[in-house]
């Protein structure tokens, strides 16, 4: 390899990431005396461990590193063995007798962790997280008793609802109904507000492909509201029923459903204020990404071209909500007419921000393959580039 061109090729995609050197040293695990030696060619990069460190630290492929995409094939961020693990620990919540002779992690689950991991689209690191969060709680389960119970079943609902959106993102959603039913008997049982709302969203999630979800969501709905003013929890809980709820009318055509039920999250929002540290950055920033994707739903994604005043989606600290705004904004104005370019550029800004969020988005994939069969850009590098790094074929 021309140490030259692998040096520009990595200072290309560190400013692309927006890292400093220092900062992609630590990422990597080398120092910034040696990281400046590779950008200005001074040092080979000739040892694989070192292009496999980079390239992880970049979140990109190796061959996309070193120009030789025979290296590496681009793919999802997750690995069948990671997704295998995490099989293994919704067994091991869902039947924690299964764990009985193997000794289990009993310790206690740093959510905030698994938190950090969601918010940033961490998913190669978050999987593996998740797994063995999930067979921790599933061993504490059998010995956990007294005041401890509580706090046990907290991070049960809590770790379950980001498994949930997890596999969900993922495309794995056979995995989210036993963790779903695990959360909603726990948060039964734990008989807090914002709990159950939390647990019923995670069965949300995991049976929106059914007839029967606008039910679950509405039950939802009844069991929050007499909350709504007293728990600021619970408040965005039931704030975030009235989102899912006004997309999945919307994937049905029922514009002035999803109309009302995006009106009272407003509503609520406007109560609670910006809420970036919940669960969900539920506040108005948030109701209005989630307009936006309503508005794709419903074919009206034009209307999503002007923002309202002081929008700031930049704002939320969640890297995951931040790129799905650019990445439902690029859907919304694909499909209006003329507006190609700012569609292009509002992927690669949410690949900028979140680069397996874009990965392993269906969304992301569908405006690609959209903007690919138009003549500008079915030739494009960029975008050819970045629909490979989304698993997109030629």
């Amino acid at each position: 390899m021309d140490s030259d061109q692998v040096g520009a090729r990595l200072r290309r995609w560190r400013l692309r990431r927006g890292l400093t050197q220092r900062v992609l040293a630590e990422l990597a695990g080398f120092s910034q005396g040696y990281v400046a030696q590779i950008e200005n060619g001074r040092a080979p990069l000739d040892r694989r461990a070192a292009r496999e460190a980079l390239a992880r630290a970049l979140q990109i492929s190796v061959g996309e590193l070193t120009g030789r995409p025979d290296e590496e094939p681009p793919g999802l961020p997750v690995s069948a063995g990671a997704i295998a693990g995490l099989r293994s620990g919704v067994i091991a919540l869902a039947v924690p007798m299964v764990t009985t002779g193997d000794d289990p992690p009993c310790g206690e689950v740093d959510t905030a962790v698994l938190d950090r991991y969601f918010d940033a689209c961490r998913y190669d690191l978050l999987v593996p997280a998740l797994a063995g969060a999930l067979t921790a709680l599933g061993a504490r389960s059998r010995i956990v008793t007294g005041r401890a119970k509580r706090l046990h079943q907290r991070r049960t609902v809590e770790v379950c609802s980001t498994t949930v959106s997890t596999c969900v993102q993922l495309g794995h959603p056979d995995m989210t109904l036993a963790v779903a039913g695990v959360a909603m008997r726990t948060a039964e049982d734990l008989a807090e507000p914002a709990f159950l709302g939390l647990a019923n969203y995670a069965r949300i999630r995991a049976v929106s492909s059914t007839p029967g979800v606008v039910r679950v969501a509405s039950e939802g709905i009844e069991r929050l509201s007499p909350y709504v003013g007293t728990d600021p929890a619970a408040a965005s809980t039931y704030g975030m029923h009235h989102l899912i709820s006004a997309e999945l009318a919307a994937r049905e055509g029922r514009a002035a459903v999803a109309s009302a039920h995006l009106d009272e999250a407003a509503a609520v929002a406007a109560h609670t204020g910006e809420r970036p540290d919940d669960w969900f950055s539920f506040g108005p920033t948030n109701v209005e990404i989630w307009r936006i994707a309503v508005l794709v739903a419903l074919g009206d994604g034009p209307a999503a071209r002007t923002a309202p005043p002081g929008f700031r989606p930049d704002t939320l600290p969640s890297a995951h909500r931040r790129a799905t705004y650019f990445i439902d904004l690029s859907r919304a104005l694909l499909q209006g007419r003329g507006m190609d370019e700012a569609a292009a550029t509002a992927l690669y800004r949410a690949e900028t921000i979140a680069p397996q969020q874009v990965a392993a988005s269906d969304g992301a994939r569908d405006a690609l393959r959209v903007l690919l069969s138009r003549p500008r850009y079915g030739r494009d590098g960029r975008l050819r580039g970045l629909a490979r790094r989304a698993g997109i074929r030629d």
